[in-house]
């Protein structure tokens, strides 16, 4: 039998569906213990989903993180130039890119939890100030003669300089 015999014939569930109850128009009703669950349901639902979100320290953390891997990829990328092929433009971007870090980590420190924020404070102060002073030896000592000997101990002094300072800062 097909669809179309059945309807005509009225057998089948179409045909054996209880009557509309008295007083509905053109359709069912749904039950009332269906109304009252939908709003339940969307409600258990929205609990889980309003933490998906992250908050100001945990933002602030993933940032502080990103900024001390870029100081680190900064650092590594000084110590790979050699005078050769190095270029005192690219010098002064890698550093000039290390001190906007250290900007951006001060930034963050506000929205850091209490204990984290004092480390960082700490850690991002000693690098500063160590930067700080290998520069001003770099930049005043400077001659032709000894030009590669004194850039190379000023980037050995920043990469210590980092892992003393920024290293001990947990990110994971």
């Amino acid at each position: 039998m097909t669809l179309s015999e059945a309807i005509e014939s009225g057998q089948g569930a179409l045909a054996t569906a209880p009557p509309l109850a008295p007083g509905l128009r053109g359709g069912l009703r749904p039950p009332r213990r269906l109304i009252v669950s939908v709003p339940v349901l969307l409600a258990t639902l929205a609990i889980p989903l309003s933490g998906c979100g992250e908050s100001k320290q945990e933002q602030a953390k993933k940032s502080v993180c990103s900024t001390r891997s870029d100081i680190k990829s900064r650092i590594t990328t000084l110590q790979t130039l050699t005078p050769s092929i190095a270029t005192l433009p690219q010098i002064k971007t890698e550093v000039t890119a290390i001190v906007d870090d250290l900007k951006k980590i001060e930034g963050e420190q506000g929205n850091l939890e209490p204990a984290r924020k004092q480390q960082v404070q700490k850690a991002t102060q000693t690098f500063q100030q160590q930067v700080t002073s290998v520069l001003s030896n770099l930049t005043s000592s400077l001659s032709l003669s000894g030009a590669e000997s004194q850039l190379q101990s000023a980037v050995r002094q920043l990469g210590t300089s980092y892992a003393q300072a920024l290293g001990p800062i947990e990110c994971n």
